[in-house]
This record gives structure tokens, sequence and C-alpha cells, in this order.
């Protein structure tokens, strides 16, 4: 007997990669469903939805663009480091514009006659950015340029960015007020309550074809208190926890099972008060190869699929069993946080460093002050990448003395900090205030 047949499933509740047939309908989602729905059903112009990774933001994009799919066009960017004519580019191909000319004044002038034929038939057209924070400003403000294409009567273009809570803040920036100005309508993504994650678990089980509860209340408050009621932790931990009490013969999760399952997750050391027998430090192994064994059951039980479709949301990676949850989630306090021993360079390497026009680096050396975060919560890195590794995480009003800075090609700026434990990082110039010695 297999994992799902143990537990009479039809499918695995808690996979990590967003399927709207899981979609939770919390008050919470469906009011910011309904706020995107008004926005584009009224030609508002823009909307914003942020939160924090994991809380379910690309599944509700799923769930919205199934609903407009027989009613709008749309262009769901998932890239957005794009220079604005990448951009453009990207957003006529997503919607099957042809652009034989790279010339932007024609492309820009057949995405409006695209844009009023969409109009006089009535249909919708609606670009969607996913983990928008990440745009250039220049892209941005090329964002902003489109929205002016409109009629007399209304905006012919719908525009949805999504992305980290940074990203409100970004947008009050100068420069940026001009876009911020035109947002209609902002929506927040929390975390799940503490009944909320119970209700989660158990709605999931039952739509996998499960009829009763299969967590015990203890079992589903320690998945909260670990997971603190993001979306994506919660499919983690009960996925594992679910697989810890399939190998101990239970057919009821319970909270020593999500313990084992958060020890392993997490790669901590072994907690107290976890029971003797099956429940032991050689059932943390046995999980391991469990893990993957059930999943090589479900893959050649699973029918084939069809390809997903160019337009179709990305789901994100999923995390191999015996990989560590790293701690750069807000709601990861209790697992051992990841720090990097090896300090970072003094200057990025060479392949990192943009190019400007004579051939020299673009960058600023010698800049002194001090930067205060802005943001609730803010990520300092190795580098001057936003994909670079997190050395240190920050917290509204904590500050730094400022060492250097780099400016991009782009105009992005970031500013290189002293840490507290005497290392350097990099800080994104927009997250940040800085005060400079008269």
């Amino acid at each position: 007997m297999d994992y799902l047949e143990f537990f009479h499933l039809n499918d695995p509740p808690f996979g990590l990669s967003p399927d709207s047939t899981y979609f939770y309908p919390s008050k919470m989602h469906n009011d910011i469903l309904a706020s995107l729905d008004y926005a584009v059903t009224q030609k508002e112009g823009f909307s914003l939805v942020t939160g924090e990774p994991g809380v379910g933001k690309t599944m509700s994009l799923k769930v919205f663009m199934d609903r407009w799919r027989e009613k709008a066009d749309m262009a769901l960017i998932l890239t957005p480091r794009l220079a604005p004519e990448e951009f453009l580019q990207a957003v006529l191909a997503d919607l099957h514009i042809p652009a034989p000319t790279s010339n932007k004044n024609e492309m820009i002038q057949r995405f409006r006659d695209f844009l009023l034929e969409r109009s006089e038939s009535g249909r919708r057209v609606i670009i969607i950015v996913d983990e928008a924070q990440n745009l250039p400003d220049g892209t941005l403000e090329e964002l902003r340029l489109l929205s002016n294409l409109e009629t007399e009567k209304e905006k012919l273009l719908q525009i949805i960015l999504v992305g980290q809570p940074e990203l409100r803040s970004r947008l009050h920036y100068p420069g940026l007020q001009q876009l911020d100005q035109r947002v209609t309508v902002r929506a927040t993504l929390r975390p799940l309550s503490v009944e909320e994650t119970s209700d989660y678990i158990h709605y999931r089980v039952v739509k996998a074809g499960k009829g009763t509860t299969i967590f015990d209340t203890r079992a589903n408050k320690a998945i909260y208190r670990f997971s603190r009621g993001i979306p994506r932790l919660i499919n983690l931990i009960a996925s594992r926890a679910m697989m810890v009490a399939f190998i101990d013969s239970s057919h009821q999760i319970r909270k020593e099972h999500v313990r084992l399952a958060i020890r392993h997750v997490a790669d901590e050391a072994p907690l107290s008060g976890t029971r003797s027998g099956l429940l032991s430090k050689g059932l943390a192994g046995l999980l391991v190869l469990a893990l993957a064994a059930a999943g090589i059951v479900y893959y050649n039980r699973r029918p084939s699929a069809p390809a997903p479709s160019v337009a179709s949301v990305s789901p994100k990676t999923q995390l191999p069993a015996n990989t560590p949850v790293q701690a750069t989630e807000p709601a990861m306090a209790q697992a051992s946080p990841q720090t990097s021993t090896s300090p970072p360079p003094t200057t990025p390497p060479t392949s990192m460093r943009p190019t400007a026009p004579d051939g020299k680096t673009e960058r600023s050396s010698g800049a002194k002050g001090s930067a205060t975060v802005t943001v609730a919560a803010a990520r300092l890195r190795d580098q001057p990448s936003a994909n670079s590794e997190v050395v240190h995480k920050a917290t509204e009003g904590d500050v730094f003395e400022v060492v250097d800075e780099w400016t991009q090609p782009n105009g992005n700026k970031w500013y290189k900090v002293r840490l507290p434990d005497g290392r350097d990082g990099w800080i994104a110039s927009y997250i940040v205030h800085l005060d400079m010695p008269r």
C-alpha cells in the first residue's frame, strides 16, 4: 500500500506548486479577488497586490486569470528584470501581437491598434507583472506611459503589479510618484491566522479525497507555530508530517509527527519530547527514503498531462525532501538561520559590473553617510544584485554606515554598508533613506 492509498486520497493534498484546484477561499483572498475584478471591470488602470513570499500571491493570480481567460487578453510577465524595450516586446509576444520591427514607436502603434480593436469587441486587455519589485525604474515608467493609451471615455489597458512589500515603499520614491498616484486598488495578502491554518489544512485534505480530518488539533497548532500561517510552509510541513504518520502506520497526524517533520525540514537539533519507537532518530533517515519512494509511486500513478501553455503561471521550484528551509522568510524565525561564513568581496566580480557606453564600470566610490531602512523588512546581500546571497536581515529603522555605492546602467542604485559583525553588505537605495554628512 502506498502513501495515497493509506490515507484514502486521490492526490497529494499539499503540493508545493500553485494549483488553483486547491485554492483556499479565505475572506482575505476573496476580498482581494473581488477588488481586482472590480478594477478590471470598471477599467480603472493600475492595481497593486503585495505580500511576503509564500502567502499565496501566485495562487491568487492563477485563480484571477482563470476567471478572466474567456473575457480578456492577458500578458503575464514572470521575468520583470527587463529594459523598457524588452518589456514591451515581451508584452506584445504574450498577447500574440506581430512585431516585425524593433522600432519602439511602431511597436506602441501596433499595441494601440490592438487595444482599440479589443475595446470595440468588449474584451479587456490586462498586463500582469509578477515579482514586480524587481522591475527597473525605467520599465516602471514605461508601464506608466503605456497606461496613457486610452480613449476620451476609458482606459484601454489594465495593469496589475504583484510583488513583495518593498514594492509599496518603492512607489513612494521621487520619480515614481506619478505611477503611484494612478494605483486605484491596493491589496495586501497576509499570512493565515491559527484558525484559518486549521481550516486550510482540512480544506485541502477534503479536496484531495478524504472526507474527514486526519490532522488533530495539536498537530494543526504545531504547524501554525512553525509556519506562522504562510501557506507555502504549511504545505511543506503538512506533507512531511503525513509521510511520518504513514511510516508510523498512523491514520491520524499528531503533534509528534509534525515535530519530527519540522526537525527534518529545518535540519534542526533533536526536539525534546519526541516519543520513542518509530518516531526516533533513525526515522529521520527512513523519512528521506520514504519521501523519495512516495514521489516515485505518485509519479507512476498520475496520468500523463499536456505540456503547460506559455501563458500559464510558472510554478515555484519545489524543495527536495532533504533540503533545509532557508531562514529568509519572516515566518521562519524558529528555524536555524543559514548564515554565510565567507565575507563578501569588497567589490563585485567583474562579470557583475555593468558597463557604461565608454567601457567603464558605472560606479561611484567613497560614498559616506548613513542609510536608514524605511520598509518593514529588508534583505542585505553579498553583491549589488537581487539574485545574490542574503547575508543579513534588517527591519524598519535600522541604521547602517554607508561605505560605497553602485549605480547600474538602468539607474538602480545600491549602497554598500557596514554590518554589525564588521562585514559588508549591499542594500537597494529605494528601501533606505540616505543621510549624508554636511
